[in-house]
């Protein structure tokens, strides 16, 4: 037993490192923690640890290639020499501890042949303990001895390297959430900026500042410069920019280096974005040889487009420290929410020059003609309006407002609902169809006949003096006024006589129908129209149906969706009204199109951002649930595994133990996948990624009788690439497989193949035994936004990011679809050259792109005090046994946590009083005497915050509390830990870390108790 529980004391203080972590330790409160544990006797003679440097450090200071950390040396009088806290990556260091991530041994007492650095002076034998995750090596523990053997400290090393790890992973965690969250607030401010142009203009001009905007999170992109130029017509640019084919761009909103910002429309920067606008595609290239290297590592031109619009131009100078694909995906965010702002600005603009073109166009019309708002009110009038009013000396009733107060008393009420009935788009035809006859102030009696347009837009009213009411030949020249305006309509508008002939098409419509310009010419009737669009709807025979029907019966305003296949995919808006003459005769059809693809596009991106962060906040919670039941579950197993009547049953017992580790497991490997993280090219086995992505698809493919098969070459060589986006490849076509024997309800068989086709090559294969893909939609399978399941299945995009990260990678995707059935997707990447595993052995000429932010600001006062480290060098203090018989008070809410709780300190001699209610021990706390408090932070009713802030300021026992939670990521519950300098211990917890924080608090209660006697004492000493 004694044995047993000084490898369980041992395991505790390893795991100190662990708890530090989740404690919100920063990354120098973690190394000296880990320098303290690497401390304890049995020591060696010099102890360092290095990590690689946080995002605070190597944005200020040069820390290319290099770790940094702390040294402890036992012979050392004084602190170790600085310049031992910097590891430089090169050699005489060993290459096997950077290449495999294996610990290594060195033997240096022949100095004359090994090169020997400044930390492993004087000694005789070192020991390297890579800190690594799956990833790359992330830091160094060494262990070096003078004489004698290291391998005794090894076991002690790995462990602390295991939770260094898992600790610089979890920043890397909250890193990427804090990514999202700013992106989805940018995202939000620029969507619901106001339609105004001058609020358009400070969206934009927030983008470009958002883009090069400098702190030390991890939020914003850190480029040196950014711009964002609209494109100018031909009309807008000097002469001899027009003379030139080459793009013109009006750089209005720009941020960051001035030099940079002023060269964007000259020289190199201006060859970039004219040909990333040229081509549609996003340009990159290296800064101009004449320019400084030091702020600007690599200029990126993104062409701004939307629905079809091509806008502008977004450019960017990034650093070093910025460039990666992640860094990338963001700057194409801000490019699309640039474009979006763009399109709603060129809308703006737009419309104001349609009202200027009205106006234009109202002056050549010599009819009295008004055009409406909605609620009947003069928006403007024609040439002939004003002249009428001016000869009748009645021009000041122009500016009256409404229609209705141009006419006598008498009749200005019959006006008001006769303009009130024609303009509800719910009243009856006849209604509309009605031509009433009224007097105008001056006494002339007029007809007034409505003309709508359309909808949300001005109808037109045309009075006709009584002496050519009859006359229609005026009338027929207003209309054909009219058709001049809908050339400068944003809609597509075709306009249909009352036999179904064409007679007007704008320009907007024949773009909508993907037909060159001029084509329009050759359909004259509605049946050339359906034989020419037919084709190209996404269900042709309703399309041909509703469109006939629509022409056959329409009675009053229409609106409706169109689903458009061809040339591209297209949500369209098609509204349609009848035209009527002043008899109220149908004269024809007039048909308005919008098109909706954009709009729909980014309100599904949007809710699929809001249902990512959704998912995080379900996971947290998961997680904090589990953490009572598995605390109760691995507590027990482990008083079991040590009592006295453990012998015959520690079997089971330990299979229980197993079972809750594995459980804990999951829960972890859970929250690693869900995490997004800086992609990063290094060498890569393709079988472990293989078995990576392929381990919790198991069980949800078993449950569907889908059977998963492998087959892997074991000598497959490694390959150069980002694991986490190859894992996403393989997920996303894992996904489709089963997705498509979902299909047929059968089953099936799933198989993973890894080969090698040649010398320079590796192969990973993907088959289904499904019902395979029709040969009609393979050409657009890798098309974004393109799939075949239903709306809210899936979001076109899987196979895109397919194509996307193996063409990133240097490989190609092939498909396989027999018209028997099955699917076979064949992804071919280049293997790994020897220039880049040289690269690989030698890391300080790989670029160490990775930014860590240190989330877990925690201060060190938030810690116990007995587990503050002061500084390297200094020993450990002693252990200390708790006070046999001190009063232990258990406040929590889950009755098998607190009855482990209360057994585990009975073992240890502690007389120990359960209560599941916050309000009952509080009563208690006030009436009687306890050495110790151990609270649990979330309780229904009265929690433990606030039983902690209702004992008065007086009490000691305030000095002797233990907060046991499962929410220590939580800001209010570090922010309390932290004011208040409060020791806990979070869920999860084995039974020796719960007894090590009781004997802390215990003991630190004792020392000070006796450092306030010390005094007394020496005083009695002195006198007796």
């Amino acid at each position: 037993m004694k044995i047993w529980g000084k490898k369980l004391k041992k395991e505790a203080e390893s795991a100190s490192v662990a708890l530090a972590a989740l404690g919100g330790a920063t990354r120098g409160e973690l190394l000296r923690e880990a320098l303290r544990v690497l401390t304890q006797r049995p020591h060696a003679d010099r102890v360092g640890i290095w990590l690689e440097p946080d995002a605070s450090a190597w944005r200020v200071n040069d820390f290319w290639g290099a770790f940094y950390g702390l040294v402890w040396d036992r012979g050392a009088k004084e602190e170790s020499p600085p310049e031992w806290r910097i590891l430089t990556l090169e050699p005489p260091l060993p290459e096997q501890i950077l290449e495999r991530g294996e610990p290594f041994e060195q033997d240096l007492e022949d100095s004359g042949r090994n090169a020997v650095i400044g930390q492993l002076v004087g000694l005789r034998r070192a020991l390297w303990v890579p800190v690594a995750d799956q990833n790359r090596v992330r830091g160094l523990i060494l262990l070096g001895r003078i004489s004698g053997p290291t391998a005794s400290f090894l076991e002690r090393a790995k462990s602390v390297a295991a939770e260094l790890a898992l600790a610089l992973e979890a920043e890397e965690r909250l890193r990427a959430v804090r990514i999202r969250k700013a992106d989805l607030a940018l995202v939000r401010r620029v969507v619901e900026a106001r339609e105004d142009v001058s609020s358009l203009d400070r969206a934009l001009t927030h983008l470009v500042a958002d883009c090069v905007q400098h702190s030390t999170g991890v939020e914003n992109l850190g480029a040196a410069f950014a711009g964002i130029g609209v494109l100018q017509s031909r009309n807008e640019t000097s002469s001899d920019e027009a003379s030139s084919s080459l793009p013109a761009a009006d750089f209005r909103w720009h941020a960051g280096d001035e030099a940079w910002t002023r060269a964007i429309t000259t020289g190199p920067l201006a060859k970039l974005w004219r040909r990333a606008i040229e081509t549609r595609q996003v340009m990159g290239s290296e800064p101009p040889p004449t320019w400084p290297q030091s702020s600007v590592a690599r200029i990126v031109a993104l062409p701004l487009e939307a629905e079809g619009h091509l806008l502008g131009a977004l450019v960017a100078g990034l650093p070093a420290s910025a460039v990666s694909i992640a860094t990338l995906d963001r700057l194409e965010l801000r490019g699309r929410l640039a474009a979006w702002t763009l399109l709603r600005n060129k809308r703006k603009e737009d419309e104001s020059r349609r009202a200027s073109t009205v106006r234009s166009l109202l002056d050549l019309i010599s009819e009295p003609l008004f055009l409406l708002d909605h609620s009947g009110r003069i928006a403007a009038g024609s040439r002939g309006a004003r002249e009428l009013f001016r000869h009748i000396g009645s021009t000041a009733v122009l500016s009256s407002g409404h229609l209705p107060d141009l006419f006598c008393g008498h009749e200005r009420e019959r006006v008001r609902k006769w303009l009130q009935q024609a303009l509800d788009p719910s009243s009856s035809v006849q209604a509309k169809k009605e031509v009433p006859r009224a007097q105008l102030q001056n006494g002339v009696t007029v007809g007034l006949q409505l003309a709508p347009l359309s909808p949300g837009r001005e109808a037109a009213v045309l009075l006709k003096p009584e002496e050519v009411i009859e006359s229609h030949g005026h009338a027929d020249q207003a209309e054909a006024e009219l058709q001049n305006v809908i050339e400068w309509l944003e809609e597509g508008v075709l306009l249909f006589d009352a036999h179904e002939n064409v007679r007007a098409v704008n320009t907007r419509f024949e773009q909508m129908a993907g037909l060159a310009p001029g084509e329009s010419e050759k359909f004259k009737t509605l049946e050339d129209w359906i034989t020419r669009l037919a084709e190209q709807a996404a269900e042709p025979a309703q399309f041909v149906e509703r469109w006939r029907e629509l022409a056959r019966n329409i009675q009053g305003g229409v609106r409706e969706p169109l689903q458009m296949g061809r040339p591209i995919p297209r949500i369209l808006e098609r509204a349609a009204r009848p035209v009527i003459d002043s008899i109220g005769r149908q004269l024809g059809r007039v048909e308005i199109y919008r098109d909706l693809t954009a709009q729909r596009v980014f309100q599904s991106k949007l809710l699929q951002t809001e249902k990512l962060a959704a998912l995080g906040q379900m996971v947290s919670g998961v997680a904090h649930e589990l953490s009572s039941p598995l605390t109760s579950i691995l507590g027990y197993a482990q008083r079991l595994l040590s009592g006295p009547d453990a012998l015959g049953r520690t079997d089971e017992v330990r299979q229980i133990c197993q079972e809750a580790e594995r459980a804990t497991g999951i829960l972890r490997q859970l929250l690693l996948n869900a995490r997004e993280t800086i992609p990063e090219r290094r060498l890569v086995s393709l079988n472990q990624i293989v078995m990576r992505a392929t381990e919790f698809q198991r069980f949800s493919l078993a449950a569907e009788k889908i059977r998963l098969e492998l087959d892997l070459d074991p000598a497959l060589p490694l390959i150069h690439g980002d694991a986490g986006q190859l894992q996403q490849v393989l997920i996303n076509l894992v996904s489709n497989a089963r997705h498509a024997l979902e299909e047929q309800n059968q089953g099936g068989v799933i198989r993973l193949r890894t080969r090698r086709p040649s010398e320079r090559r590796v192969l990973l294969e993907v088959e289904d035994n499904g019902p395979g893909i029709p040969q009609a939609i393979q050409a657009r399978i890798f098309d974004p936004f393109f799939t075949t399941k239903p709306a809210g299945v899936g979001t076109g995009l899987g196979l895109s990011i397919v194509l996307s990260v193996v063409r990133e990678h240097g490989g190609s995707v092939r498909l396989q679809s027999p018209l028997q059935g099955g699917a076979l997707f064949q992804v071919e990447l280049p293997a790994a050259t020897e220039r880049q595993q040289e690269d690989a052995r030698s890391p300080a000429l790989r670029e160490r792109q990775t930014s860590l932010v240190d989330e877990l600001q925690f201060v060190e006062a938030t810690k116990p005090r007995e587990e503050q480290f002061a500084g390297a060098g200094h020993a450990p203090a002693p252990t200390f046994e708790p006070m046999k018989g001190a009063r232990v008070l258990v406040v929590e809410d889950e009755p098998t946590v607190a009855r482990l709780i209360a057994d585990v300190l009975e073992d240890e001699g502690l007389r120990v009083d359960i209560l599941l209610d916050g309000r009952e021990a509080l009563d208690r706390a006030s009436r009687e005497s306890y050495d110790l408090v151990i609270c649990d932070m979330k309780m229904p009713g009265l929690d433990g915050q606030h039983f902690y802030r209702s004992l008065d300021h007086g009490n000691s026992l305030r000095e002797r509390f233990l907060f046991v939670t499962g929410d220590v990521i939580g800001a209010q519950t570090r922010e309390f830990l932290k004011r208040h300098r409060l020791p806990h211990v979070a869920k999860p917890f084995r039974v020796e870390e719960l007894t090590e924080k009781v004997h802390a608090v215990l003991k630190t209660h004792a020392q000070e108790k006796s450092s306030a006697a010390e005094p007394a004492r020496k005083n009695a000493a002195r006198n007796g």
